[in-house]
């Protein structure tokens, strides 16, 4: 009596299993895009310190390409705030002189935290892009500790911050309107 419940219940709980075969309709299984949303600041990393060698500039390089601006640093990251701005028309820091940008408007890239006795960044002042939304960056500031760089943009722009280790990407997009 024993091994007969045993054998039903055996044949009764693989009966409930999931059917498979060609009859049925089966599901797809399809990703829909991620929403990338603005990031308006972030903190600095961990392992960012402003005491790093006085020989080498903080920030290692700046590129621009696509609708992407990456910054590498020595180490770590920054603490930063990205600013979207009606114009792309900026004023250096701490002189004033107009900085004039390629687009229709802007986005104010300010990064905290740096040594005010040197200079921290050395590459180039300007930077082009192809992007459609990203048109060209420059370098309007290296002041008391700090750095900051304009974006122009084809159309009101934010963006969508990535970190890495000692790198933060800027991914320039528009900003999605509150519906």
């Amino acid at each position: 009596m024993r091994r007969t419940i045993l054998t039903l219940a055996v044949v009764l709980l693989c009966g409930c299993g999931a059917a498979t075969g060609a009859g049925g309709p089966s599901a797809k299984v399809t990703s829909s895009p991620a929403v990338l949303a603005c990031t308006p600041s972030g903190a600095a990393s961990p392992s960012w310190t402003s005491t790093y060698p006085t020989n080498r500039p903080a920030i290692a390089s700046a590129v621009a390409g696509g609708d992407t601006l990456t910054f590498t640093f020595i180490a770590g990251t920054p603490q930063f705030e990205v600013v979207p701005v009606d114009s792309p028309q900026f004023a250096a820091d701490p002189s004033g002189r107009p900085v004039s940008l390629a687009g229709t408007s802007g986005v104010r890239i300010v990064f905290r935290g740096f040594r005010g006795d040197m200079s921290n960044y050395s590459g180039a002042a300007r930077l082009e892009s192809t992007g459609p939304l990203l048109l060209e960056a420059a370098a309007t500031g290296d002041f008391e500790g700090v750095v900051n760089f304009g974006a122009g943009v084809s159309a009101p722009a934010c963006a969508n911050v990535t970190a890495g280790p000692s790198t933060l990407t800027f991914h320039f997009i528009k900003p999605v309107r509150g519906g």
